[in-house]
């Protein structure tokens, strides 16, 4: 409360600019020791600046986000935002997180096909600049993306972008790998 106090102050002093200020650090990830509070800070965030429907999941001590994707021309898919510890120190503390947005097409991949859907996955990695597109270990399509949360915070609206891009990116390599697996 001591620090929050001058920071308020500043704010105050400042005018309307300065509650913006303050109001773009609340919107800011930051490095945290537990998973759970940042999955709810991005919950929230989406929630209520985006209106995006969003449910949390959990396994044990394990929180992540999954939001349901219409889709369209698609079939619906899914969305998990989950964190991650990246870099510790050498007492266990971590340094950095990172908060991985993964797209879960539905979109199995026979294995008759699965030469021509690599190929067309292979190009698509190479032109554009994200994560990854690959086939999983149960045979979907997926997209993966990881954004590091640094010491100085990342903008939760990083998240929510790399959703969009996710959604956008899947949009555009769909027809191509329904044209692959026929």
């Amino acid at each position: 409360m001591k620090t929050l106090l001058p920071l308020l102050a500043a704010a105050a002093a400042l005018g309307p600019a300065g509650t913006a200020w303050m109001h773009a650090q609340d919107d800011q990830l930051v490095v945290v020791q537990d998973e759970s509070s940042m999955e709810r800070k991005i919950e929230s965030y989406l929630k209520t600046n985006h209106q995006l429907v969003v449910n949390e999941k959990q396994d044990g001590d394990d929180l992540w986000l999954e939001l349901p994707m219409k889709g369209d021309p698609m079939p619906g898919y899914r969305v998990t935002i989950d964190t991650q510890s990246l870099n510790k120190d050498s007492t266990g503390r971590i340094l950095e997180r990172g908060v991985r947005i993964q797209a879960l097409t539905g979109i199995k991949v026979p294995d008759n096909r699965r030469g021509a859907v690599l190929r067309v996955l292979n190009d698509f990695n190479r032109d554009k600049v994200f994560s990854a597109v690959y086939i999983d270990n149960d045979d979907e399509i997926m997209l993966d993306w990881t954004l590091n949360v640094l010491s100085q915070g990342l903008a939760t609206e990083y998240v929510y972008d790399a959703v969009f891009r996710e959604d956008k990116l899947w949009r555009e390599l769909y027809p191509l790998v329904m044209a692959a697996l026929r």
